[in-house]
């Protein structure tokens, strides 16, 4: 049945939610009787801040949300410019162009992610860097230019990983954003491009004012499902040693065996994180979809 109204709370919806809090307060309670577990939850919070000679500093934590957003951000931002572009190419009736966007999304979605990780890191991340002398250069750059850069990517001793982690999640989420777009171009009705090109648009005019925002309201959506599932694929690139959310957390438990605890905050970490971005396109998407 398709709802038309305010979604309403019945008789069966309170006895549904009660019933769901009872087990769960039942599952809780026999992990506490039967695990034999020595919760420590105190020794958790110091890790999220800490204080040093009067001055308050993330910790391991805060450290891993900011690595895990930056690299989310940077992956998305690079991720819809290539996943457009390879988007218009699969809509084009050229053969060459949509050969090269076939090959691209056949080859990137068919390998997995962490292949994706070291072939970027072991083959182009790090021989890139040495071919074109980055450390140098940015060593070269002036103060105040290299602590922005460092702010906005990461520290120069671990750029070449950020960057490698950014391009594999970069090409593999661009497989999947080209289709989704290629889908949104595909839907913009064939009468009204025909009509742009009547009224003398060229073919960059109707791409750019008539079929794009009209695809893009349309693949919103979906698009939103790409972003926050590159936050959670974000979590791979902890296996070259990019200190982001699920690497702090490993160094964590490695040094302090508290492996519930965690596990728990990282999990509730990530949940916040991707529940925030998915709350922000919503808005977005009822404020500007008409």
């Amino acid at each position: 049945m398709i709802r038309t109204g305010k979604i309403r709370f019945t008789l069966f919806d309170f006895f549904f939610l009660g019933l769901l809090f009872f087990l769960i307060a039942a599952f809780l309670w026999k992990v506490h009787s039967y695990l034999m577990y020595d919760w420590q939850w105190g020794e958790i919070f110091p890790h999220f801040f800490y204080i040093e000679k009067g001055s308050i500093h993330p910790g391991v934590f805060m450290q891993g949300i900011f690595y895990t957003i930056k690299l989310s951000v940077w992956s998305i931002i690079f991720a819809t410019i290539l996943g457009t572009v390879l988007g218009i190419l699969r809509s084009s009736n050229k053969l060459f162009r949509n050969l090269i966007s076939i090959t691209f999304v056949e080859v990137h979605r068919n390998i997995p992610p962490i292949v994706l990780i070291f072939i970027s890191y072991f083959f182009i991340g790090d021989q890139l860097f040495n071919l074109l002398h980055i450390d140098s250069i940015m060593r070269s750059m002036g103060e105040n230019f290299r602590n922005f850069a460092e702010f906005i990517f990461a520290p120069l001793p671990i750029m070449s990983s950020f960057f490698s982690g950014v391009l594999a999640l970069t090409v593999y989420e661009a497989a999947y954003i080209s289709e989704i777009v290629k889908s949104g171009i595909m839907s913009v009705p064939k009468n009204q491009v025909e009509s742009a090109y009547a009224l003398g648009m060229n073919k960059y005019k109707v791409i750019r004012y008539v079929i794009l925002p009209q695809a893009f309201r349309r693949i919103l959506p979906p698009l939103a499902s790409q972003f926050v599932s590159t936050i959670k694929d974000s979590a791979i690139v902890s296996v070259i040693a990019v200190p982001e959310l699920t690497f702090q957390g490993l160094e964590l438990m490695s040094a302090t065996f508290l492996t519930m605890e965690i596990w728990i905050v990282i999990t509730l970490l990530y949940f916040i994180l991707t529940f925030t971005l998915s709350k922000i396109i919503t808005f977005w998407e009822t404020r500007y979809t008409f």
